[in-house]
């Protein structure tokens, strides 16, 4: 059961972005990453980074997981349309790494974990990281 909502949500929400689905996957509210999040601020989520990057694909490399708990490894594409931090539109198609870990209750997401290569991301845009000054 845990695998198909999973399996769900990289597929309908993440990849055809079917947002409309996210309360039938997550309870509400629920556990992310340590702080409490409710299904309208994951819709907001989803859409504001819809507005940085466009034709985004996750594709699973490995899962892992029961009824309750399931962890995935991904790999994502994705096109910069939108100003990412200080980094301005690109255009540029990317790709990165990333691991979701995933509790559930009743067939509904209850905690998610996750973890990307931000600096995968960054280096592909050109961005330079400069050390903070003391």
């Amino acid at each position: 059961m845990g695998l198909e909502v999973v399996r769900r949500l990289v597929q309908e929400v993440w990849n055809d972005r079917r947002f409309e689905l996210l309360p039938e996957l997550f309870a509400d509210p629920f556990d992310h990453g340590g702080r409490v999040d409710t299904v309208a601020g994951i819709k907001q989520w989803h859409a504001d980074d819809a507005r940085i990057w466009a034709d985004t694909r996750y594709q699973v490399v490995r899962e892992v997981g029961g009824a309750d708990q399931v962890a995935i490894q991904w790999r994502a594409t994705a096109r910069q349309v939108g100003q990412w931090g200080p980094v301005p539109p690109s255009g540029r198609e990317i790709s990165w790494d990333g691991v979701h870990f995933f509790t559930l209750l009743d067939g509904r997401i209850t905690a998610m974990w996750a973890m990307g290569d931000v600096f995968a991301k960054a280096m592909q845009l050109g961005a330079q990281i400069v050390p903070a000054s003391s």
